[in-house]
């Protein structure tokens, strides 16, 4: 479990830092941060199209699906630029999604916790338990209006941030106490006859 959780820690990490900070912009200006969002994925999907088309070309290298790939992503990001309001019907299927997986790994954590006999496992399980229910909410529930919609997304993803944090912190200390539990073993391994000969 500990093996697991230390080759992701940094990627959690940046998981809760992404979310807070999405979540505290879907809060504070969610307008402005979908038409902004909007614009700067379409010019980075165009800007990728066309400088891939440009260096096929230059270096004669251009085959069908190269071509096939970028054509679509300059297609890809001129309808996003121009369709903002589709683009903000298919988000909180997104973010409902990323919610549902970021609860269930904390769902797996709280368990490995449990298991270890770690007093926090319950609460990291009922961390859990409320960042799966935001994300079928936000999947399942339609709300009125679209700022209203990105204003819920945005306390779920708040929450999300901050839950990740506190399941990053209780994962470390018990990867601490896991620790220092296998030193305290190797430590106190008992010396056989055949050893001290050698």
């Amino acid at each position: 479990m500990f093996e697991t959780f230390r080759s992701i820690r940094v990627n959690m990490v940046m998981a809760a830092v992404g979310c807070l900070a999405l979540g505290i912009a879907l809060l504070v200006i969610p307008d402005l941060f979908l038409q902004v969002a909007c614009y700067v994925t379409g010019a980075v999907l165009i800007a990728y199209g066309v400088l891939s088309l440009l260096g096929c070309v230059r270096e004669h290298r251009m085959n069908i699906l190269t071509g096939f790939v970028n054509v679509v992503a300059i297609g890809v990001g001129i309808f996003i630029i121009t369709q903002p309001k589709m683009i903000s019907s298919i988000l909180p299927i997104i973010f409902g999604l990323i919610l549902l997986l970021d609860g269930i790994l904390n769902l797996r954590h709280g368990i490995g916790l449990h298991r270890f006999g770690d007093p926090s496992g319950k609460t990291v399980l009922v961390l859990g338990i409320i960042t799966v229910l935001f994300g079928a909410v936000i999947l399942f529930h339609p709300y009125s209006t679209a700022k209203m919609t990105f204003r819920v997304i945005g306390i779920a993803l708040v929450y999300s941030g901050l839950s990740d944090f506190l399941v990053i912190f209780r994962m470390n200390r018990a990867n601490r106490t896991y620790e220092n539990q296998k030193i305290i073993d190797v430590e106190a391994r008992p010396v056989t006859d055949e050893e001290e000969d050698s």
